[in-house]
């Protein structure tokens, strides 16, 4: 059994998945165009067309709610589903592979990893919905302004080659916390048997557990604090370009080529664009985190146990 036939086995609640994620980001969409219509109306003067779209909005703001309630219902039956397929195999696991690992590896494995991969996989059809909604907000773009889309696709562009190129260097970093905290857990359990058996070697094994938690300290603070530096930057260069273009929304109103509701859309789609790109940042890491998990998981079949 692996990862294709695991999700298989959970095609219906995958199904009901793609779904409700797609009602969710859809009406994510379409709501700020009817604030902008009702903008337009307001500084038109047609009170009772701005009032009706404010109402229309508000339906749909509600129905959006309800939307999120679904996937929420969703995400944990798929959930549920794959972790249940993961706890199969590794109750199927190869026996002679499990007793290369540590007691500490293999609780590791059999609770942490498992919920990595599984939280991975279930927000995975909404972040890739997510990733889709960068088509539409640019040809919306597109529609309005050509520089306004040039800017946009130029950004996300380089925005893009800075999450490529950092994630190796990411995924190594997670690497190297996994395996302390394997080797941490590995002393911890040295220690209580040492202390349940009365055995003399406790100082030495207390003396390697405080160089182990610092080593873990260390090296979760390194993976954690330079993954979210790069979605800081990467959300920086979205703000600077976000409110230059806002600026230049304001010259296309003075100059009359452009209704003041645009500006809200542009503003709206463009905390859309933050907000995926923020999401992506976290995709990049949970991506890496995820290769981590399955190959610790793989150790089950084939790979050594780490060694002190």
């Amino acid at each position: 059994m692996n990862t294709i036939t695991i999700i298989k086995n959970a095609k219906s609640e995958f199904v009901y998945k793609i779904i409700t994620s797609i009602f969710i980001r859809g009406l994510l969409l379409i709501i700020p165009i009817f604030w902008t219509n009702a903008i337009n109306h307001l500084t038109e003067g047609t009170y009772n067309k701005a009032y009706f779209l404010v109402i229309i909005a508000l339906i749909l703001s509600l129905l959006h709610y309800f939307w999120e309630y679904l996937n929420q219902k969703t995400w944990y039956m798929f959930y549920n589903k794959i972790y249940s397929g993961y706890i199969t195999l590794i109750g199927e696991g190869n026996k002679d592979s499990i007793k290369k690992l540590s007691l500490g590896e293999y609780n590791n494995i059999s609770n942490e990893d498992i919920d990595i991969i599984c939280t991975f996989l279930g927000n995975l059809v909404t972040r890739i919905i997510q990733i889709l909604e960068f088509v539409v907000i640019y040809f919306y773009f597109l529609s309005i302004d050509i520089y306004i889309f040039l800017i946009t696709i130029i950004v996300s562009i380089v925005l893009v080659a800075i999450f490529l190129m950092t994630g190796s260097g990411v995924q190594k970093l997670n690497q190297e916390r996994k395996d302390s905290l394997d080797k941490k857990i590995i002393v911890v359990n040295d220690m209580y048997n040492t202390i349940k058996e009365n055995k003399s070697n406790y100082d030495v094994l207390k003396k390697r557990f405080y160089a182990r938690s610092n080593e873990y300290l260390r090296n979760n603070s390194n993976f954690n604090v330079i993954a979210q530096l790069i979605i800081y930057v990467v959300l920086s260069i979205i703000e600077i370009s976000r409110y230059f273009l806002i600026l230049y929304a304001i010259y296309l109103v003075y100059i009359g080529k452009m209704e003041i509701g645009t500006i809200l859309l542009i503003y709206t789609y463009y905390s859309q664009i933050l907000s995926n790109f923020e999401v992506m940042g976290t995709i990049n890491v949970n991506y890496r985190s995820f290769l981590v998990s399955v190959s610790r998981l793989n150790r089950i079949k084939t790979e050594k146990a780490i060694k002190e």
